[in-house]
């Protein structure tokens, strides 16, 4: 069995941790983002349909750009927490060589 220590919070490297997070986070939600609005596009220009048929697909495509908005409101909140941190400078950045790895 392997340990090791988690980072302290707010060190420089969980701050590095939560950008990378967030850049990844951010990427994810332009794929979708283009996705959810090249598929909209195409059901509403494509789809011939009434009645019951057309009701279902415009509340399967309102939910999905519901769900895009809750993306970017994420992204948003998350974009505001990550900038009210602050980056630890470098020369206060000590590193710790002592391993606490347990090997059996």
């Amino acid at each position: 069995m392997n340990s090791h220590r988690l980072p302290q919070e707010n060190s420089r490297e969980e701050i590095l941790r939560a950008r990378r997070k967030f850049t990844e986070q951010v990427v994810v939600t332009v794929l979708f983002t283009v996705v959810e609005l090249w598929a909209t596009v195409a059901v509403v220009v494509l789809l011939d349909a009434t009645g019951v048929l057309a009701v279902a697909a415009a509340l399967a495509l309102a939910a999905g750009l519901m769900y895009v908005y809750e993306s970017w409101q994420s992204v948003r909140e998350q974009g505001r927490a990550l900038r009210s941190m602050e980056l630890p400078s470098a020369e206060s950045f000590t590193i710790d060589y002592e391993s606490s790895l347990v090997r059996l």
